[in-house]
């Protein structure tokens, strides 16, 4: 592959993180979610009604993005529930994620398992923290840093990082759980913030 093509590649997939998703993408064509209780909208705003709620992994068809707010894009979810999503929760590629091996020896994503698991927040192996632990210099600092993130992430729920967006005024665009509460809309921040930037 040439150097021009792969710039070209490049950009058509990197183009999904930004408003130009059809760069990426052609409606019908399918595009997987990236975070943890994505919400489906009732329509392109964090402040209507949530269809369903979605995990990493999750396959949605791709509709296009809305014709007055860009950053949301209307998808179909499994199971046929049409919705909208904020672009950010979507990319062309599904997530990395753990394998797992049946009895056939065959191996398969799991990725409702894996998010379930907590392993989406462990950044070190043991052998990794073993090999920085016997480095000389800032390794094993770094080491020490990363345990202290690994448990201060254990310490977070989902509902602490909602009620965080809440307050700072940002989209609730995930959930605090993977439920679809049966009640009234959300209210909008009441900071006066237009939204994640």
């Amino acid at each position: 592959m040439g150097m021009r093509t792969r710039a070209t590649l490049t950009a058509a997939v990197l183009a999904l993180g930004l408003p130009g998703v059809a760069a990426a993408v052609k409606p019908g064509e399918s595009l997987y979610v990236k975070a943890k209780n994505t919400r489906v909208m009732e329509s392109p705003s964090p402040t209507v009604n949530v269809v369903v709620i979605l995990q990493p992994g999750e396959q949605v068809t791709w509709e296009g993005g809305d014709a007055k707010n860009k950053q949301w894009h209307r998808v179909t979810a499994p199971g046929g529930k049409k919705g909208f999503v904020f672009q950010t929760n979507l990319s062309t590629t599904a997530p990395s994620m753990e394998l797992v091996t049946d009895k056939g020896g065959k191996q398969r994503v799991d990725p409702k398992k894996f998010v379930a698991s907590g392993a989406a927040v462990k950044a070190l192996s043991p052998g990794a923290e073993k090999y920085g632990n016997g480095k000389e210099g800032d390794y094993a600092k770094a080491v020490a840093d990363i345990k202290a993130l690994e448990d201060l992430a254990k310490k977070l729920t989902t509902q602490d990082i909602s009620r965080h967006v809440a307050e700072v005024g940002l989209f609730p665009v995930v959930g605090p759980s993977d439920k679809v509460a049966k009640s009234t809309p959300t209210k909008a921040p009441a900071s006066g913030k237009k939204g994640n930037k």
